[in-house]
């Protein structure tokens, strides 16, 4: 049993290592994807390029809405998600031009 756990411990603490590190070097943008990699792998119908903030707002999951927006204490933060997500904020200039 213990020959199990010990590859999954080291990939653990190399997840841990690596989001530390993009945290401190990137934070908002490794955080982005993290959340769009969680949401991605763990909930049914959520688009890969889409925060769960986005989401709750989009499908009207108002019990999460009101958590999220309580979580960042911000009342409006799933819906300000949601429009950043339909103009592209998020996205890398390289990939629109901006008007």
């Amino acid at each position: 049993m213990t020959e199990l756990l010990i590859p999954f411990a080291v990939l653990g603490w190399l997840f841990v290592s690596l989001l530390i590190i993009g945290l401190l070097t990137n934070g908002k943008q490794c955080a982005i994807a993290l959340d769009q990699w969680a949401g991605t792998c763990l909930i049914a119908g959520h688009m890969a390029d889409e925060t769960i903030s986005a989401l709750a707002h989009r499908g009207q999951h108002k019990r999460t809405e009101r958590f999220i927006n309580w979580l960042f204490n911000d009342p409006l933060h799933c819906a300000k998600a949601y429009l950043a997500e339909m103009k592209h904020e998020q996205s890398s200039p390289i990939y629109y031009k901006e008007t």
